[in-house]
């Protein structure tokens, strides 16, 4: 493999260069020559084109190197291309094949994909259990779409009771990449078909209430169905309370207050029941006196409940401020590092990790120095926290072995309550073997450079009807959703990532 055009290819991709990166991803190995990244990359710029064929060709090639791995992400990228160009029977496949790939960190990327294949073949249940799938994998940090998409079947299967808590459940977990007046129309549609009108107009309502969201025919004619249910059910009413005084439903009688029933006088307290007419004088004080020592005790109950919470509520709030000056965080020093390491060898934006004192320059030197690093990870091996610095010795160990050491002083980030990284030197000891050139150019110490370019689902996913591709790292997930980010755990060239 030519390394000078493969690097050249990386960089078109990132730019945004999606035809030169193809060329050139093609140009930097033999035809006959197995190279599964190369491939990989090549078949997410070829999404990125709309050459859908070709994408699937290259996923194909990709998964003939056993020694890449990531099948996961190679077969969910092969599902999308298959679904994008109308193969949704291959589609429908290379899915399932995803999802039992165990190594797959993102499988509820392979379930949403399978299961907006499923609806295009018009299997509706399958298409459910595969969303439900997606919701509950503990991976998706998203899950309300799929729930929605959920309920949308739900409905479809005329399980209306089923599809209400669907979408109640999605309006729950909804993020900033949902939108919750759709979920809420899709409500309107589960209510309406439930028979509960008068929810249906209030779900519609919410959902139209900004003006933005428009419904679409079959919601706006559920709408206007709910609210004429409702009007006439508020006319029949009405129409009954207006002849009650005529038909003597509801005029006043009277009553007498020693025989409320008219007859007998059972409401009146009888002595032999109660012995209310045969206590002495002194008994009637002692009754008092106990009925008021109840009183009393049932006053003070709620105090006691009071106080109690608000101790709780005191210790809690003790521990945790004793914690923070301990130097606990979310995110934690480690997991600041191990984000940071992440981030910047998948191509995301680091910038959630690093301090918010930094330059950009000074974030940029500080991420140019952890390029090439490839799947390592670090680990806190040495802490000293305070409670708005800390410094750590970080050892990063390499895929093929060997460890470099970096001293990492932390910050308390944007939000003051987890760390953030400020500085990052490496720790050269006095092995010289650890003298790793934190610019990547020295990646041949620790393997070759396989982690640096994002591969995973969130590069160029594409939704099974999409006739485009996704280009931010969000996680929608509508059934509808036409647009999606393709897989790609494996490298650092995820064009869509920011």
């Amino acid at each position: 493999m030519n390394a000078q055009y493969f690097d050249r290819a990386r960089a078109a991709l990132r730019s945004g260069d999606y035809s030169a990166a193809a060329s050139m991803f093609l140009a930097c190995k033999e035809p006959s020559e197995v190279a599964g990244e190369v491939d990989h990359l090549r078949g997410n710029a070829l999404m990125k084109l709309g050459l859908y064929a070709d994408a699937e060709a290259a996923y194909t090639e990709a998964l003939e190197d056993a020694a890449y791995g990531k099948a996961g992400a190679l077969l969910t990228n092969r599902g999308k291309a298959q679904a994008a160009r109308g193969d949704y029977e291959a589609a429908v496949e290379s899915f399932t094949a995803a999802t039992k790939d165990a190594s797959y960190a993102t499988p509820y990327k392979a379930y949403l994909g399978l299961a907006n294949a499923l609806l295009k073949l018009d299997r509706v249940t399958d298409a459910g259990v595969a969303f439900r799938s997606a919701a509950i994998d503990g991976a998706n940090p998203a899950p309300a779409s799929a729930l929605a998409s959920l309920g949308d079947c739900f409905v479809k299967l005329g399980r209306p009771a089923d599809a209400v808590e669907s979408y109640l459940t999605a309006l729950d977990y909804v993020s900033p990449h949902d939108d919750p007046r759709a979920i809420e129309a899709g409500l309107g549609i589960a209510y309406a078909a439930a028979g509960r009108s008068n929810d249906a107009v209030d779900a519609f309502n919410r959902a139209t209430s900004d003006g933005i969201y428009q419904l679409d025919s079959d919601q706006q004619a559920a709408f206007e169905q709910a609210k004429e249910d409702v009007a006439n059910r508020a006319a029949i009413v009405a129409q009954r309370q207006a002849a009650a005084p005529a038909t003597g439903y509801g005029a006043p009688q009277p009553v007498d207050p020693l025989d409320p029933t008219g007859s007998t006088g059972g409401f009146m307290p009888d002595p032999s029941d109660t012995g209310f007419f045969t206590m002495t004088e002194s008994e009637m004080i002692q009754q008092d006196r106990r009925e008021t020592k109840i009183r009393r005790k049932k006053r003070h109950t709620g105090l006691k409940v009071f106080i109690v919470l608000l101790l709780l509520i005191i210790i809690a709030a003790g521990g945790l401020g004793f914690a923070y000056t301990r130097g606990f965080g979310f995110p934690s020093q480690q997991d600041a590092i191990s984000g940071l390491l992440q981030a910047v060898n998948s191509g995301e934006d680091a910038n959630q990790y690093l301090s918010p004192n930094l330059s950009d320059d000074a974030k940029s030197m500080i991420t140019s120095s952890l390029e090439g690093l490839g799947d390592a990870t670090a680990t806190v091996t040495g802490l000293d926290a305070g409670m708005t610095e800390s410094d750590a010795t970080v050892d990063v160990t390499m895929p093929q072995g060997g460890t470099v050491t970096y001293q990492v002083h932390f910050v308390r980030s944007s939000n003051h309550i987890g760390w953030a990284v400020e500085s990052l030197t490496m720790d050269f000891g006095t092995d010289d073997q650890q003298a790793v050139d934190t610019t990547g150019t020295a990646a041949d110490a620790t393997g070759s450079d396989t982690g640096s370019l994002s591969t995973d689902l969130d590069s160029t996913d594409v939704a099974p009807d999409a006739t485009g591709t996704d280009d931010s790292s969000s996680t929608d997930q509508s059934a509808d959703d036409t647009a999606g980010a393709t897989d790609g755990d494996a490298a650092d060239g995820t064009a869509d990532t920011m």
